[in-house]
């Protein structure tokens, strides 16, 4: 028999994660309000390079993204441990409840806790099945 609750996020996290993810929301309204950001230059944190980054299915792609939304996306990829490549076997972002399919292009999603393009392929730690 398989123990079917063998994920290491408790439900406790999982909240803990979307409250953060409100918080960090309403400071980047508060950037965006007081004319604040940042430039988005340079590689994030989540691996991308705004300069290179090009449209197409590696979801790296940030261009549509305002200054203040870079910012929100680097706070959260940093704090929910996304990657573009799931450590864990069949559970990724395209198998996530949080996932936006084709939000950003064929291939390409986007994920209710922050903006910007993901990786079908990718994970991070509020990841939660789908019902």
């Amino acid at each position: 028999m398989t123990d079917t609750n063998s994920d290491p996020v408790s439900r406790r996290q999982f909240f803990r994660s979307l409250g953060l993810a409100g918080a960090v929301g309403a400071s980047g309204t508060l950037l965006v309000a007081c004319g604040g950001g940042s430039d988005g230059s340079g590689s994030g944190a989540d691996g991308t390079d705004s300069e290179s980054a090009t449209a197409s299915a590696d979801c790296s792609d940030l261009s549509r993204l305002s200054d203040a939304q870079k910012q929100r996306r680097k706070q959260q990829v940093n704090a929910l441990n996304y990657v573009k490549a799931s450590p864990k076997p069949n559970k990724n972002c395209a198998n996530c409840q949080l996932y936006q399919q084709e939000k950003y292009g064929s291939g390409c999603g986007g994920c209710q806790l922050f903006p910007g393009p993901v990786a079908g392929e990718g994970y991070c730690s509020s990841w939660a099945k789908q019902s």
